[in-house]
């Protein structure tokens, strides 16, 4: 019996050294990345000095004032006067605090978005005139078919591209209503 306890204590010092050594190992890995990593760190500070050290030299007032004195013919430098600097109270409103412009009476949605894209001001008249064409590539409002492209004025004869049908609804779509199967109810 004793021989048994004997071998499983030896087992026992022999992992307890195999997860020592591998511990300080691993402790020694960690150690050389820090060392690796606080090495970086000194070279990025010594960097950010030195660009420092350059930015001070390349701002200096007596260098600057030099240089806008041997370039004044070529840049046409001037100083800036107090006078042109703004205030924050002087700057304009955000594009969310414009008032919005009042809506055209007696006019729908689709009239201004029809007006929109023959390219007239929104109810004006065109007193008898022929409207606008619609130019070449846009879809007109109405029809929903794009106006072909003009031929090309080249000596080259090209093919002119066919235009894509356009995409309908499908059938019994109409009432706006989605389909329960579709989007499925959760109950």
């Amino acid at each position: 019996m004793l021989r048994t306890l004997d071998l499983i204590l030896v087992g026992v010092m022999v992992s307890a050294a195999v997860v020592t050594y591998s511990i300080k190992h691993q402790a020694d890995l960690k150690l050389e990345s820090v060392k690796k990593l606080e090495a970086e760190i000194k070279l990025e500070r010594d960097t950010i000095d030195l660009l420092r050290a350059d930015w001070a030299l390349l701002t200096q007032p007596n260098r600057l004032h030099r240089l806008v004195n041997a370039y004044q013919a070529d840049l046409q430098l001037t100083p800036t006067l107090p006078t042109q600097l703004a205030q924050p109270q002087e700057l304009p409103m955000l594009r969310s605090q414009l008032p919005q412009p009042p809506e055209p009476e007696g006019m729908s949605v689709e009239d201004v978005i029809a007006a929109a894209v023959n390219g007239s001001k929104p109810g004006a008249t065109l007193g008898g005139a022929k409207p606008k064409s619609v130019p070449a590539g846009q879809i007109v409002a109405t029809g929903g078919k794009p106006v072909p492209a003009p031929a090309p004025r080249s000596h080259v004869a090209r093919v002119p591209k066919q235009p894509m049908p356009a995409a309908k609804a499908p059938i019994g779509d109409e009432s706006g209503e989605m389909d329960e199967t579709i989007t499925g109810s959760v109950d």
